[in-house]
């Protein structure tokens, strides 16, 4: 005769107690969507999300979606051949996930090869003279805001991508720049043309989408730039560390670390 967990006898009848207990806290979790795996569809649900773009036109304008895309990285290899663009975006680390779906204060901003527009990538760029400027072009050497768009959470009080300055000198991997509710002065980015014969001219001129660029944080002077030696696996897979920090080569230019574009004028499959 073989027993089992169905005969209530000394050990197999603790036993089958526990696993009926186990059973009723695992449908409990269901029922709240507390599972880890109902947690990790939600979080994709709403941070992966295609979002389309308002179409801008021609020039970068203000209160309109934008990505931040570094165009000259190469972000994968398909087929054998290198495909460039990674996309300055938020993220929620694996730990995480047990309570946060959503963007939050807090969030790390790393740089992504899903340049497709979703939740996570896309951000309002925002006048810091004026935040309710809609249609205005953005001009070189404007400052401006990035506030990112919160579509799980609407209500939310609002996240703006914030650079850390460092008091003392920190680690070369350290990134500073994440997601913050608190609206400071670190908060704010400003442009300047690529080329240096460009730069005198151009402040004052209205950037172009598309166009390469250099973004600089107005506090620290330092340019937005990809840590290309800082890799990391995520739960969107691989993706790359970003920072303020020049990268210049012998001829006085900005390496390709440096070179980003404001991507305005893409639209997604998904229309809302």
């Amino acid at each position: 005769m073989s027993y089992n967990n169905m005969v209530l006898v000394g050990n197999w009848s603790e036993e089958r107690l526990k696993n009926e207990y186990d059973f009723k806290i695992f449908l409990r979790k269901r029922e709240r969507k507390e599972l880890l795996l109902q947690r990790s569809r939600t979080l994709f649900s709403n941070l992966l999300k295609e979002r389309p773009l308002a179409i801008s036109g021609t020039f970068a304008l203000f209160g309109y979606n934008v990505q931040l895309v570094a165009s000259d990285m190469p972000a994968k290899t398909c087929g054998g051949k290198p495909q460039y663009g990674l996309a300055l975006s938020s993220l929620v680390k694996e730990r995480q996930v047990d309570f946060m779906q959503n963007i939050n204060d807090g969030c790390l901003m790393t740089l992504s090869a899903i340049t497709t527009p979703c939740c996570r990538n896309t951000f309002v760029i925002l006048s810091v003279k004026d935040e309710s400027l809609r249609g205005e072009k953005i001009n070189y050497g404007d400052e401006f805001l990035l506030r990112a768009e919160n579509y799980g959470e609407p209500e939310a009080a609002p996240l703006y991508v914030r650079y850390t300055t460092e008091a003392v000198p920190g680690p070369a991997d350290r990134m500073p720049i994440r997601l913050s509710s608190t609206k400071d002065s670190n908060c704010r980015w400003t442009t300047m043309p690529l080329l240096a014969k460009d730069r005198l001219e151009g402040l004052g001129s209205p950037i172009k989408t598309g166009a390469k660029l250099i973004v600089k944080n107005c506090v620290a002077d330092k340019s937005l730039c990809v840590m290309n030696q800082n890799w990391m696996q995520t739960f969107f897979g691989p993706e790359c560390g970003v920072t303020c920090r020049d990268y210049i080569n012998i001829h006085k230019m900005y390496t390709a670390e440096n070179i980003f574009t404001l991507v305005s004028d893409v639209e997604t499959k998904t229309k809302d």
